[in-house]
């Protein structure tokens, strides 16, 4: 097992259409190479897109406790990000969580997500989870298309975690 999961969402276009829409609803914010987030914003604040967002992941994060052998996921924050030409994300890593995780709303080709030391292609539709500790970044965008992902970090136990408010 190399502790890293990818999967494809079903009905994605109607899914991505609906969530674009409700992101859409969010004042445009944008910070430092992308274009529009709500990262910055109050955690505290409506998100419309959260529970279509939550209830599209469920699958791929239930998929994943069978394979980690637990019981129980958490998210513990979820945000989204939209490139446009130019944008990109410098190489981090997500601390104080078990995974982070990405799902590809609009996704131009060879603009998935990319790691220091390998590469998994991702397309459109794909979710995305690797160990958090992993250096990785979003390349820039070379052309005038958009890049939209729902980023979250997430945490696994045998135990159940209390409900995320």
């Amino acid at each position: 097992m190399n502790y890293i999961f990818k999967s494809k969402v079903e009905n994605h276009q109607e899914i991505k259409e609906k969530l674009l829409q409700q992101i859409n609803l969010i004042p445009q914010n944008p910070y430092e190479y992308i274009f529009h987030t709500d990262w910055n914003l109050p955690k505290t604040m409506h998100r419309e897109y959260k529970n279509l967002f939550f209830e599209t992941v469920n699958n791929h994060l239930v998929n994943m406790c069978h394979e980690l052998n637990v019981n129980h996921y958490e998210i513990t924050t979820f945000w989204f990000q939209r490139y446009n030409q130019g944008g990109n994300h410098a190489i981090h890593t997500h601390p104080n969580c078990h995974y982070a995780n990405v799902y590809f709303l609009e996704c131009p080709k060879d603009a998935g997500t990319k790691f220091k030391s390998f590469n998994i292609e991702c397309e459109e539709g794909d979710i995305l989870s690797f160990p958090a500790f992993l250096p990785h970044m979003s390349p820039p965008i070379k052309n005038n298309e958009i890049k939209t992902v729902i980023a979250f970090n997430s945490n696994f136990d045998v135990n159940p975690f209390p409900p995320l408010s």
